[in-house]
């Protein structure tokens, strides 16, 4: 089974929060807590375990089980990266909460997000997967985000009219039933079947003032994308591949600070996650040119000069050199052998495709 991973604007949420309780409360010198390291399996992904006991951390550091509803009373779409954009650009609020449902795992996988329809109500139910108590926490930020965003993207001028019936949770109270209330605002419940927000329908109609159709697609292109990415598990290496494949400009490869600026990372960071795979970037850039190579002359019938020019070389010659360093064959060899093979007759020595 796989493990639950989290996004790293968690990370950020906490280092904020860390740093804004210093300026709130100047006795305390939270600025100097360092937060502890945790382990991710690529650049973007962190076990639910370790995000978990870096919320531990926190609670024990700051004497606060309830930080998450601090984070989320004050939550700007912002923070959530590209699902915040994405949520910005939806047209009501209905189309925002249908977006959690379908993207939220890119921030939480051990949080699942389902909408019921009841009469004229809509309970937006918040499974969690986790059995730790610092989930908790996460559950309370999740929700409280929910309703911080509502307010934010309905804007202040339809506030009024962005009241949720009732909140529920499945854990007993982290705090005193004010705090609840004041980020809430309605009733709120404990040691409930589910965690819950109950909301009418009318509310979620409420349009989103910034609102851009076609900002929107673009946005979701690339969160499904990432969710893709996620779901299939890929390495960083893949991931880079995958750049380099889709960026050739003027029969040029991107250069790998390019490709850093790209994953929003220096560089010594992009060889640090590649050495981890036993691998650099020349050596990925070099199999991408293979693979290339191999596919244009097997399902093509370009001349080898154009192979070589919309691969980046400086000349046919040191196409084939580098060709024959791949397969054992040259350009004409192997378009001979793959030709052979079509026609039902295996040749001896065929190089596998990686």
């Amino acid at each position: 089974m796989n493990i639950p991973t989290v996004s790293q604007v968690y990370v950020s949420m906490f280092s904020n929060y860390l740093e804004q309780l210093n300026i709130r409360r100047p006795d305390k010198q939270f600025r100097t807590i360092p937060l502890p390291t945790i382990s991710s399996s690529n650049c973007d992904r962190l076990s639910i375990s370790s995000v978990e006991s870096l919320v531990t951390f926190i609670a024990g550091t700051t004497k606060n089980n309830s930080f998450g509803l601090d984070i989320g009373e004050h939550i700007h779409p912002s923070d959530y990266g590209i699902f915040g954009y994405a949520m910005m650009n939806c047209s009501t609020l209905s189309q925002a909460a249908e977006l959690v449902v379908n993207y939220g795992s890119l921030l939480n996988q051990s949080l699942n997000v389902t909408l019921i329809e009841v009469g004229e109500n809509i309970h937006f139910q918040l499974e969690n997967s986790s059995a730790d108590s610092a989930s908790y926490i996460l559950v309370e930020l999740y929700l409280s985000s929910v309703v911080q965003m509502a307010i934010f993207l309905a804007g202040a001028q339809n506030c009024e009219h962005v009241r949720m019936s009732e909140v529920r949770f499945k854990h007993t109270a982290l705090a005193l039933p004010g705090k609840y209330q004041r980020v809430f605002k309605c009733p709120v419940r404990f040691g409930q079947n589910i965690n819950e927000i109950v909301v009418t329908k009318n509310v979620l109609s409420q349009k989103i003032r910034s609102a851009s159709p076609k900002m929107l697609l673009m946005l979701l292109k690339k969160m499904t994308r990432l969710v893709d990415e996620m779901n299939h598990n890929l390495s960083f290496s893949k991931k880079v591949t995958s750049f380099v494949e889709a960026n050739i400009n003027d029969h040029i490869l991107p250069s790998a600070p390019i490709a850093a600026k790209h994953f929003n990372i220096s560089m010594s960071t992009l060889k640090k996650y590649l050495h981890q795979e036993n691998l650099n970037y020349t050596a990925i850039c070099d199999a991408v040119r293979k693979n290339m190579a191999i596919k244009m002359l097997t399902c093509s019938c370009d001349q080898f000069q154009n192979i070589s020019d919309y691969l980046g070389f400086s000349n046919s010659s040191a196409f084939h050199r580098a060709f024959k360093r791949w397969t054992g064959m040259t350009p004409a060899e192997y378009r001979r052998s793959s030709v052979s093979a079509l026609n039902g007759s295996i040749p001896n020595h065929h190089p596998s495709i990686i």
